[in-house]
């Protein structure tokens, strides 16, 4: 069986559908622990109406979606944990798909699914995948974080599964990191043993809203200290075989962070982001790109670092 954690935060607006995507499962033999996490907008009240005796709602103190999946996850009546988020959605089958997964690869560190992309506008569409490593529906990662930097991060959350014991060995969800907190769960996983992988797209992640109001505000100066960074260098210098790769994921890493500080006009900070990234792996034309943004004004860097986005979709 397996235990199903939905960390909760003011998501009314998308829990019910959530909550409905998982009671939907044609495979039934589950718990779903719904976590809320302090929210104040009437979320959980949506939850405690939907009666089903496989549902347990549990509350805290707002602590953060870390805080929330790992005490999910301690929870759980059931070794194996699959989580989602509470604004993405489950395909009916799901569970059956990690299930066989499961099955294939027992001692496997991490199970996950191919996922679709959900646009606001509801345009959907399933992430890209390496030709190679894997068979036609399931097999294994051979390079977690080479897809990442060549093709595009083969995993979410919220098709994600694990055993209890391994997420605790690799310390759970790092509570308090504010940004960037699944990105180092995963990696440690990926670094802890074979990464099982199903190529067929039953999660779905719903992107936050693009409108111009709430991107402006969905913009946050990079968090220091860079725990991100610091914990993908360590697992650089522990992993031999998967060294390289992890050098070049940490080097996208830092240049987000750089291009981040840059939208904030702080160009101390986006330089040594910058000299960081091609310490990690190597210079790219966008680092020299971005080196002369910064001799620009301010307003002018933010109108075509707009035109980038709106050109190219990505900074």
């Amino acid at each position: 069986m397996i235990s199903v954690v939905i960390p909760l935060y003011n998501k009314a607006h998308t829990i019910e559908r959530t909550v409905r995507s998982v009671l939907a499962q044609t495979r039934g033999d589950f718990e779903l622990l719904v976590l809320d996490d302090g929210s104040t907008d009437g979320s959980l009240p949506i939850v405690q109406n939907i009666r089903d005796p496989r549902i347990r709602c549990v509350t805290q103190a707002n602590a953060g979606v870390a805080a929330a999946r790992n005490r999910g996850a301690e929870l759980a009546r059931h070794d194996l944990v699959a989580f989602l988020d509470a604004d993405d959605l489950w395909e009916p089958e799901h569970l059956e798909n990690l299930a066989r997964l499961h099955a294939a690869y027992p001692q496997a560190a991490m199970y996950a699914t191919a996922y679709k992309v959900v646009g606001e506008s509801g345009a959907m569409r399933p992430i890209r995948l390496r030709d190679s490593g894997l068979s036609r529906r399931f097999g294994t990662l051979d390079d977690y974080f080479r897809d990442i930097v060549e093709i595009e991060h083969p995993v979410h959350c919220s098709a994600l599964m694990v055993h209890k014991h391994i997420l605790a060995s690799v310390g759970g969800f790092p509570a308090g990191v504010k940004y960037g907190e699944d990105l180092i769960t995963c990696s440690r996983l990926a670094c802890a043993g074979v990464v099982a992988y199903s190529r067929e797209p039953t999660a779905r992640y719903h992107l936050p809203p693009v409108s111009a109001a709430r991107s402006a505000l969905a913009i946050k100066r990079p968090e220091l200290p860079d725990v991100v960074g610091a914990e993908l260098l360590r697992l650089q210098a522990d992993q031999p075989r998967l060294g390289p790769s992890i050098a070049r994921f940490r080097g996208e890493w830092h240049r987000i962070r750089a291009t981040l500080f840059l939208q904030f006009g702080d160009r101390w900070p986006c330089l040594r982001e910058l000299g960081r990234a091609v310490l990690a792996s190597g210079l790219r034309r966008r680092d020299v790109a971005s080196v002369g943004l910064l001799a620009l004004p301010l307003p002018l860097q933010h109108h075509l670092l707009a035109w980038w986005r709106l050109r190219f979709g990505r900074v």
